[in-house]
């Protein structure tokens, strides 16, 4: 069985994709995202047997998706604009499919793959990452940030600064997002517009958290019983 991925900021061409996937034997969608900094993340942290990626999307193009994840994975391109297909060859992706998508072209496509040697990149598990690929606010900008060095996440208005042990960078996601895209076993969401690390909390002194570099953090009164909970069980008891 083949597992799928799509990054595609288009809805209609999104779902074309998932019928084509449903009604093919011996393949299974494993994601799909219009984000293609959230699907660079997804597919990184657990990655597909094939990977569908548009090419021509705003902020974060597919050729520049391709380039992050490097050449381990099988990427079959789709665009509704010819002239990528030089590109696309040029970074040896295992197709190119112009939209509107034929279904029979589909199928070849898919072919060509199952014949092509397995290129499946060897990844973190996807309970256990290391890092996280994050679009700041740098139009078009993407950084690799490593775990270990998130501090805590702090939200406003519509976008989240994340506090690194040396710099903060700013990105233009919701703090729900960037919490979901964190494990957690390390990662706790205390506050509205806090989400911290577990590993850099320093003291904890009633609703109030003090983390590594004197930042401190308050603890909403939703999120208090779960985050007491939870460091209840790393306490050390008599």
């Amino acid at each position: 069985m083949l597992s799928c991925y799509i990054i595609d900021d288009e809805e209609h061409a999104v779902e074309l994709l998932k019928d084509y996937i449903a009604k093919t034997p011996g393949m299974q969608l494993g994601g799909w995202s219009h984000n293609p900094v959230i699907g660079l993340q997804e597919v990184t942290a657990q990655p597909p047997d094939i990977l569908f990626l548009d090419v021509d999307m705003p902020g974060l193009s597919g050729l520049d998706v391709f380039k992050i994840l490097g050449n381990q994975y099988r990427v079959i391109f789709t665009t509704g604009h010819p002239q990528y297909a030089v590109d696309a060859y040029d970074l040896a992706a295992a197709d190119f499919l112009l939209k509107p998508i034929r279904y029979e072209r589909f199928v070849m496509a898919v072919e060509r793959v199952k014949h092509s040697q397995p290129a499946k990149a060897t990844a973190t598990p996807a309970d256990n990452p290391q890092s996280v690929f994050v679009q700041t606010g740098n139009k078009g900008k993407v950084v690799k940030v490593a775990l270990a060095d998130i501090v805590y996440a702090e939200s406003l208005n519509n976008f989240i600064r994340i506090h690194l042990t040396k710099e903060t960078i700013t990105v233009y996601l919701s703090l729900r997002d960037l919490t979901e895209q964190l494990p957690a076993s390390k990662f706790f969401r205390v506050h509205r517009s806090y989400t911290i690390n577990l590993e850099r909390v320093t003291a904890i002194e009633g609703n109030r958290i003090w983390m590594d570099g004197g930042a401190e953090v308050p603890v909403g009164a939703q999120y208090r019983t779960a985050f007491f909970e939870r460091i209840d069980k790393r306490m050390l008891k008599k």
